[in-house]
């Protein structure tokens, strides 16, 4: 297997693993934490899960952003010399994704620090593990809020780089 290649595989495969986890952790997982029937137990179940994926999900996240980095160094872009800027529309996909890319990791950083916020405030009474109720403590419920939009925010970022990745590629043939 050649560099190129196995720079492919590290930055799609993380890519699909990192939209899939986060896709899967916000529909699943923390939609799941209705069913758990003692109220104060609820993020202490979306909290096992995670931490569970958390060491996966770094490792996805790592993987893409190194196989980005090599793919960009391994694959000159036809018609553009070292140093100068691709004025075709290419570019600009280069950029959005980039942009998307960036996003991405910043949401993923927002979901991990809220939800620490949340574990720190324990077994805490809640609706579901991003959905607090009038007897959430404040600083739980707040975090509990930020955490119910980025786990969103993750998914539309991957899934609108993984687009992003398909526009590219047709557009290099």
């Amino acid at each position: 297997m050649d560099r190129t290649t196995a720079a492919t595989i590290a930055h799609d495969v993380g890519l699909a693993a990192w939209f899939g986890g986060a896709w899967m952790g916000a529909v699943g997982l923390n939609g799941a934490t209705i069913e758990v029937d003692d109220h104060t137990q609820r993020t202490r179940v979306a909290n096992a899960g995670w931490f569970r994926w958390a060491p996966i999900a770094g490792a996805c996240l790592v993987a893409h952003l190194i196989g980005a980095h090599l793919l960009g160094r391994l694959l000159p872009v036809p018609g553009r010399a070292a140093a100068a800027p691709d004025p075709r529309p290419g570019h600009s996909l280069r950029v959005l994704r980039t942009v998307l890319t960036a996003a991405a990791v910043l949401s993923t950083a927002e979901t991990g620090l809220s939800g620490q916020r949340v574990v720190h405030g324990g077994d805490v009474p809640v609706a579901t593990a991003v959905t607090p109720i009038a007897a959430t403590p404040p600083a739980v419920a707040a975090a509990q809020r930020r955490l119910r939009v980025a786990q969103w925010l993750v998914p539309g970022f991957t899934g609108a780089l993984l687009v992003v990745e398909v526009l590219q590629r047709r557009g290099s043939r």
